[in-house]
């Protein structure tokens, strides 16, 4: 399997929750997986906060005695709990380097030399982070970071959105329809735009496309508002 089929694969894993099997603890071991297997890191664990604001251990790839001390216990000190607090990746390639007193030795009693945090976050919420563990003294590229925080928004948009119960097939008939209708109601706006601001197609789409993002919002509901003449087209033409 090639790099590209793997990511592909990981991503599809992660996103999952329509599967008989899946519920958030698959989906959060799964990513903790795919850290290890995608990037350099040698363990990896998913740190949630609880009710109270306590970082807990959702799931983890080394279950080792002195490496579940380190997880578990000390869970509010180090690069994942500063990721978590910041809301932003915390690095510390070797941990010789840096002042945590009680997660350093610890980390090196498990065999481990360099940590790394990253946040997890749902819709701009902080709900937890990554923690990443290396063996040896290891810097993660931006590349490395990217695909790291990418997995994680998936997974914890997928935990987020996961039911127990799945959709009836008359709700997936619903959603499909949906899509089409919103389809129909933007290919319309763009129309409108085009004709208000003398616009080739694809620019239409684009100045709808443009004004939904400055304002946050879908460009179904921008382009409902324009067929309900409740919004001008030549003032969106204008703003983009």
């Amino acid at each position: 399997m090639t790099r590209d089929q793997q990511l592909a694969e990981a991503f599809v894993g992660l996103g999952d929750t329509l599967a008989d099997d899946v519920d958030p603890l698959t989906l959060l071991d799964r990513l903790v997986r795919n850290c290890v297997a995608l990037t350099p890191v040698d363990a990896a664990a998913v740190i949630l906060a609880n009710v109270r604001g306590r970082l807990r251990v959702a799931a983890v790839t080394d279950d080792g005695v002195e490496a579940t001390e380190l997880f578990h216990l000390h869970p509010a000190q180090g690069p994942c709990a500063d990721s978590f607090r910041l809301g932003a990746a915390v690095h510390a390639p070797d941990l010789d380097a840096e002042t945590w007193p009680e997660v350093t030795p610890l980390a090196r009693r498990a065999g481990y030399r360099g940590a790394h945090g990253l946040p997890l976050r749902v819709r701009g919420q902080k709900v937890g982070a990554l923690h990443l563990l290396t063996r040896d003294p290891t810097a993660l590229t931006e590349s490395d970071v990217a695909l790291l925080q990418a997995m994680a928004d998936v997974t914890l948009h997928a935990v987020a959105i996961w039911r127990a119960n799945p959709p009836r097939p008359a709700d997936v008939v619903t959603n499909t329809q949906a899509a089409l209708a919103t389809k129909a109601a933007v290919d319309t706006a763009a129309v409108m735009l085009a004709a208000a601001g003398s616009l080739a197609p694809h620019e239409a789409r684009q100045a709808l496309h443009i004004y939904s993002a400055r304002r946050g919002q879908r460009a179904g509901r921008v382009a409902h508002e324009l067929i309900l003449r409740d919004l001008d087209p030549h003032a969106v033409v204008a703003d983009t």
